[in-house]
């Protein structure tokens, strides 16, 4: 009795500390994949990062478009589940808040505000110009979309593209509370770059 207690304990606690620490498990819906699709404009090649990843739903789609597709779970439930039915994806049984993204070409959370927000700060500098963040539900605070798409009785989805060095130099700036030249060039490209890539 005492070894079912533990392979219990086993499975589930790693389940309650991702929802502790991320989200509770709610899957995005099969329906909401075909808009993350649209908005990733995944290229065959490009490596694909789902935070908290699930049952690997996303996942699978990426890598039908050609993606290293690359998963992140704490929960032992879904990571074996992944690893059973998503042969063409990489699960990792792991804490994203630790992961190291600079080889990201996309990443997809769907997570809690707090969550977002928390990995905003964690990514910032840290991903490859043109790199594309898309959030579900949630947007992250302090960063600017370049596209948002909301759809009637559906929740928001949200892409940011890595902006080029001056932008994140501007970010610095304003970090600092600086307002100087250099600041004021920087945020003119920030604009230039967002246009572009909206486009």
């Amino acid at each position: 009795m005492a070894y079912v207690f533990l392979f219990i304990l086993i499975l589930l606690v790693p389940s309650a500390i991702a929802g502790f620490l991320a989200a509770p498990y709610v899957p995005t819906r099969k329906r909401e994949i075909g808009r993350f699709l649209k908005l990733a404009e995944i290229k065959k090649g490009d490596i694909v990062y789902d935070l908290g990843c699930g049952d690997g739903r996303l996942l699978a789609a990426a890598a039908k478009q050609g993606a290293r597709a690359i998963g992140y779970e704490l929960s032992f439930l879904n990571y074996l589940f992944c690893k059973l039915f998503r042969r063409s994806a990489e699960i990792r049984l792991r804490n994203f808040f630790r992961g190291d993204f600079h080889d990201a070409d996309v990443i997809y959370m769907f997570l809690s505000q707090r969550a977002h927000n928390k990995m905003g700060k964690i990514l910032a500098g840290r991903l490859k110009p043109g790199a594309r963040v898309i959030c579900y539900a949630w947007p992250i605070e302090g960063w600017e979309a370049a596209k948002i798409d909301r759809q009637i009785n559906r929740l928001g989805m949200f892409l940011y593209i890595t902006p080029n060095y001056e932008t994140l130099l501007f970010a610095r700036h304003c970090e600092e509370g600086r307002s100087d030249d250099a600041a004021i060039s920087a945020k003119t490209g920030l604009l230039r770059f967002t246009s572009f890539r909206s486009q």
